[in-house]
Order: C-alpha cells, then sequence, then structure tokens
C-alpha cells in the first residue's frame, strides 16, 4: 500500500523577547549569550502559547506535533523534549508526538528508554522516537569531547534499543555506559519499538546511518538541490542493504506560514529571519570542532562535492529563499501550489511545517494552524 503522505507542526518555541540588539555584544549567540536575558514570567506565557498551537494543531488535522531539543539556544525554550512530549501527550488526543529528538550522546541511555516507554504508554502508542547527536554546543554544554559524540551516540542507540525489544535483566558492557544489570520495568506499547527518525541537514554519513538502519531521514530545511542529493545516497545505500526506499523512508522540514492574504503572511514571514545571523555565530568550535565530524564523514563528503547553502539557506535574502521554496509564506491557494511543488519535487512521505519563529504574535500563528489544517493539508493530500 502506498504510504499516505502525513503533515507535521513544528514549533522551536523560541524566545521572541531577544533582540538584535541584545545580541549585538556577544561573541556567540549560544555559549556566550547571558541567561540573564531570560525572563521566566514572560516564558510562561510562551510556554502556554506553544502548547495552544499544538493542540490546535491535533484538533485541525494535523497528522503529527513534532518537537526538540536545544540547549544555552534562546531561539528553542526545550532543553528536554521529554518534558515537552510529556505535556503534549496531555494537550493532544490523535496526533502523533515526533520527539527529533532526544541527544542520546550526552544522557544516560537506559533513562532514556525509560522515559520514552512511559510517553509511549501515556499516549497509547503516539510517539515517534527521534535520536540526535546533537550540535557541537550540546556536546560542550555537557563536557564532553567532540571526538566522542558519535561513539557515545552509536552505542547509547543501540542499548535504548536492546532496553525496547529484550526483557531484562541483561548485562551491558559499554564502553561509555556499562551497566551490570539493566533492567528497565517500563517499555513501550508499539512493538518492537517505537519508531526511529534520524534528522540532519547536510552530512552524508548521517543520511548513510540511517538508511543502514532502515530508519526514515528527515531533512531539515537544506535547499533543494542538496536535499535531493542527500535523498539519493539515502537510495543507493537502502540498495546495497537489500531494501527498495520510498515515500515513507524521507522527510523534509520546510519553514511555512499561511495568512488569509498573501500581503498579511509576507509581512509575517519575514520574522523567520530573526536573529538568523547570530544562532551560529562564533568560535568555529561551536559549530564544527576538530573530532566532531568523523574521517569517513569528511572523506565522503570530499569524494561527493555538494551543492547548495547550509542548513536553512542562511545568506540569502527573504526573496531568494521564497524564490528557492526555503520559506513559503501566502494565502492558502498560494502555499498548496507551492507545496505541491516541493511534494512533486522530493516525494518525501512526511512535511514538517516549521511554523512560527521569533516574535510573531501568536493569534497570527494561531490562524496559520487553523487554515493549514483547514484548508492546505487537505488540498495537498488529495494530489
Amino acid at each position: 500500500m502506498a504510504h499516505q503522505l502525513e503533515v507535521f507542526w513544528f514549533s522551536e518555541q523560541p524566545y521572541g523577547h531577544v533582540t538584535e540588539d541584545d545580541l549585538a555584544p556577544f561573541e556567540s549567540g549560544r555559549m556566550h549569550f547571558p541567561n540573564t536575558f531570560f525572563d521566566p514570567e514572560k516564558a510562561h506565557v510562551l510556554y502556554s502559547n506553544y502548547h495552544d498551537q499544538y493542540q490546535l494543531a491535533d484538533e485541525v488535522g494535523f497528522d503529527g506535533i513534532m518537537s526538540n531539543e536545544h540547549h544555552s539556544s534562546y531561539w528553542c525554550m526545550k532543553p528536554s523534549v521529554n518534558v515537552d512530549a510529556a505535556v503534549i501527550t496531555q494537550r493532544t488526543k490523535r496526533a502523533k508526538i515526533a520527539m527529533l529528538g532526544n541527544v542520546i550522546a550526552v544522557n544516560d541511555p537506559v533513562k532514556m528508554a525509560e522515559e520514552i516507554a512511559m510517553l509511549d504508554c501515556i499516549s497509547g502508542g503516539r510517539i515517534i522516537s527521534g535520536f540526535v547527536r546533537g550540535t557541537a554546543v550540546e556536546t560542550l554544554h555537557a563536557g564532553y569531547s567532540p571526538t566522542e559524540n558519535r561513539p557515545r551516540f552509536e552505542e547509547a542507540h543501540d542499548l535504548i534499543v536492546k532496553c525496547w525489544t529484550q526483557p531484562g535483566p541483561f548485562r551491558w558492557d559499554g564502553e561509555y555506559w556499562p551497566h551490570r544489570m539493566v533492567n528497565p520495568w517500563v517499555v513501550p506499547i508499539q512493538k518492537p519499538h517505537p519508531p526511529v527518525w534520524f534528522p540532519g541537514t547536510g552530512s552524508p554519513e548521517s543520511v548513510i546511518w540511517a538508511a543502514k538502519h532502515r530508519y526514515p531521514y528527515m531533512n531539515l530545511g537544506s535547499l533543494l538541490d542538496l536535499t535531493k542529493q542527500l535523498k539519493g545516497i539515502y537510495h543507493e545505500t537502502a540498495a546495497e542493504e537489500g531494501y527498495e526506499a520510498g515515500p515513507e523512508h524521507f522527510g523534509y522540514l520546510i519553514r511555512c506560514l499561511v495568512a488569509d492574504t498573501d500581503e498579511k503572511a509576507q509581512e509575517i514571514g519575514r520574522t523567520f529571519l530573526w536573529t538568523e545571523n547570530h544562532r551560529n555565530r562564533g568560535p568555529m568550535e561551536f559549530n564544527d570542532p576538530p573530532g566532531y565530524q568523523s574521517r569517513e564523514a569528511l572523506r565522503i563528503k570530499m569524494s561527493r562535492p555538494l551543492i547548495g547553502t547550509g542548513t536553512m539557506g542562511q545568506r540569502m535574502s527573504y526573496e531568494q529563499l521564497q524564490d528557492a521554496y526555503n520559506i513559503i509564506v501566502g494565502s492558502p491557494e498560494t502555499v498548496i501550489e507551492k507545496l505541491r511543488h516541493i511534494r512533486e519535487d522530493l516525494e518525501p512521505g512526511y512535511i514538517l511545517i516549521y511554523g512560527n519563529e521569533g516574535h510573531m504574535p501568536h493569534e497570527d500563528v494561531m490562524r496559520s494552524v487553523e487554515l493549514l489544517g483547514t484548508r492546505v493539508i487537505p488540498a495537498l493530500k488529495e494530489g
């Protein structure tokens, strides 16, 4: 049976009160930007708004809600994706909950396995468990050497899957998380375990790892030409592994906002570029420290030159990003047409709507969710 396109709502849950002037004096928008700019009372209001948006997305017909986790990040107020997912289980009734995801390289894998299993039980089997290596800042934040990130990630992954699929107690003689006895009481509803997604932006090695494990690969907003190359690598790897990849193995994240008129959407949509130049500004070791990428990843990149720009199309104007289908804003009719182009060009099984940013007014985002659910998604699924 052909895979039916699924559309997910995603919010970074930004602390939208930060301004360019706030960030300007600091070397980096992450580790150097002080948390004295954070006001818990304002955050309380924002968290409430973001979870209202999730609830509405569930009510108007989104197939799923996606959440994530970052640390030392003013644009993502979610240091724990599991905490956010727990709230979402109580604010939604039917939508899948995709956690993209747990930074398992820096967290205790047994605890992660237990928490995700608990969420799957609470939600009635609605969890999609995304595993991420995290950015370099996540590794620095946790106090680990970047050279350990990938081996820690891979061991954590294997231990989590074993917790879900093999009855305890059992012994785990790992390099990073040795356990004389592992015996988690809570296991997931979904068998053999919740679906696992793996995201990436431009690394071929991430695509290959996902394909070898037959996990759906979610591209997080790279330009279309680069994304198609990465999808090609997935298909090549799948063939080498003895299976044929289909739409169900591939998803695409895109910034998208709908308003009642094109003019209003254009005006609100400019906020997608909120503080973009500050996010990755700072020392090289915050973005790509020595040892964070393996020699194999660098070899793959050198042997297969990848075209296009990096994550979320940096250094392009608002108009250029729209021309490249990297940001889609407009009336329902405009957005339907542009998302159909994405669907025909990439053939993704999942479209992930990155639906708000910065200081976008809550009421405008709620209207966008409503129009997406009632007008855009039905038209997109019809063809």
